[in-house]
């Protein structure tokens, strides 16, 4: 399933003010159409029917009775075949019997706003009128009133959008943006808190707290990695010495070789030592005395390793070497491909250790049994998830990830029963081109 992209308070806020805009716009609008459509109302030709048969009653027992023919909301003019009332509508005078308006199907062209009714009466015609101007007035007063209330609310909208965009969206990105500015290696690095807005400079005051107690307990990491860095080389220094002491004596052939299997593991630790203190630190621009030649490395590599051969009927071979410069510390280098070795080594009896550099990627390859594919993806897996080396898998393979994530390599591990193991160090991500030979 898809997982939906999160988004901001800004974008909520807004996005559940428009549908309440739009709603009141389109409310306001439909108002707006339906009184328009009260002019054109059935109701007006209902009371001209019932104007007109009063009228027709009243004459017919008061033929002489006067007709309302005054300025006011209705009016009647009787008329013969072939008269015209003097204060008749000229737009009057020559219809048909019939209803006629000047909205509607039937509209008359005329600037007067009415409905009227033209009915047989007698030798003549008795003609009424609903004047429908003050309505229709009031309504186009309302429509243009609706219409301001529309535009208000869609500048009012707007200018809350811009209002939550410099009150809330401003402040924020320019809190993270300088949070992601501050630099991890610089002390006293903290947050401005002359935020006028309360939430941000309470955010700001609990962020500067924060980087307080983390940059104390980075102190004390460090305090303590330095003080055990100390303490491990001085001892491992100690042991290097002894051994070269050692070496410069007249030994029994048998002692040769536990002194050279000092030296590799003082040698090693000494490598170990030197990769915590570099991971250690805050990851940024290469060094550029930090250039390795892996063409170079890989052999020495494998002659350091070699003790590791004693008792078993096992070889290494060097394969393709294609010349490779990465911008990684020779140490990053002598572990992650030393741990590699070791694990082939430890999991071939005999055969051979194949070892090749083309294409950026190291291969290792050996002519063991084969390692059981589910089982090892599970462990290694499961290291890469721990935060401290899970016990029985020992320092390397965590050191190993810790590079692999540091420089953005990657490591895969094929495995084919009877066919030996292969392991794949992906290193592109650190290659340098255009590199002179020394």
């Amino acid at each position: 399933m898809k997982q939906m992209r999160p988004r901001s308070l800004h974008w909520w806020i807004v996005a559940a003010l428009i549908p309440f805009v739009m709603l009141m716009a389109a409310a306001l609008t439909v108002q707006s159409f339906r009184s328009q459509h009260l002019v054109e109302h059935p109701v007006w030709r209902q009371l001209l029917e019932s104007f007109a048969a009063g009228l027709a009653q009243q004459r017919a027992l008061h033929p002489d009775a006067p007709l309302p023919r005054s300025n006011g909301v209705l009016r009647a003019w009787y008329v013969e075949d072939g008269e015209v009332a003097a204060d008749m509508p000229a737009y009057l005078a020559a219809l048909e019997p019939g209803y006629y308006s000047s909205e509607g199907p039937r509209r008359l062209a005329t600037k007067d706003s009415f409905h009227a009714l033209v009915a047989p009466s007698g030798k003549g015609r008795l003609v009424t009128l609903v004047d429908i101007a003050e309505l229709e007035r009031q309504q186009n007063a309302d429509a243009w009133f609706n219409a301001v209330w529309v535009g208000l609310i869609i500048v009012l909208f707007g200018g809350l959008v811009g209002w939550l965009h410099l009150r809330l969206v401003r402040p924020v990105r320019d809190l993270a943006d300088r949070m992601q500015a501050i630099d991890p290696q610089v002390r006293g690095e903290r947050l401005p808190v002359d935020y006028r807005q309360a939430e941000i400079r309470a955010i700001a005051c609990a962020s500067n707290a924060h980087l307080e107690r983390v940059e104390r307990f980075i102190e004390r990491e460090k305090s303590l990695l330095d003080q055990a860095s100390h303490e491990f080389r001085t001892p491992i220094a100690v042991i290097s010495g002894a051994a070269d002491v050692l070496e410069r004596q007249d030994l029994p052939a048998a002692a040769r070789p536990a002194l050279e299997r000092i030296r590799h593991a003082a040698g090693h630790l000494s490598e170990i030592m030197v990769a915590l203190l570099y991971l250690s630190r805050e990851a940024g621009r290469p060094d550029a005395t930090d250039v390795t030649a892996m063409h170079a490395v890989l052999p020495a590599i494998v002659r350091d390793h070699e003790h590791l051969l004693d008792g078993k009927r096992l070889a290494f071979r060097i394969r393709e070497l294609e010349p490779a410069h990465v911008a990684v510390p020779e140490a990053m280098v002598r572990i992650a491909v030393g741990n590699l070795i070791r694990n082939a080594v430890e999991n071939t009896s005999q055969g051979h250790v194949d070892v090749s550099l083309a294409g950026g990627r190291v291969t290792i390859r050996d002519s063991g049994s084969g390692l059981d594919v589910e089982e090892a993806a599970r462990r290694y897996r499961d290291s890469l998830r721990a935060a401290v080396p899970m016990r029985g898998l020992g320092l390397g393979l965590f050191l190993t990830y810790r590079i692999c994530e540091r420089f953005g390599w990657s490591l895969r591990m094929d495995s084919v029963p009877l066919d030996g193991t292969r392991a794949t160090l992906d290193v592109r991500a650190s290659l340098i081109a255009d590199v002179d030979p020394l």
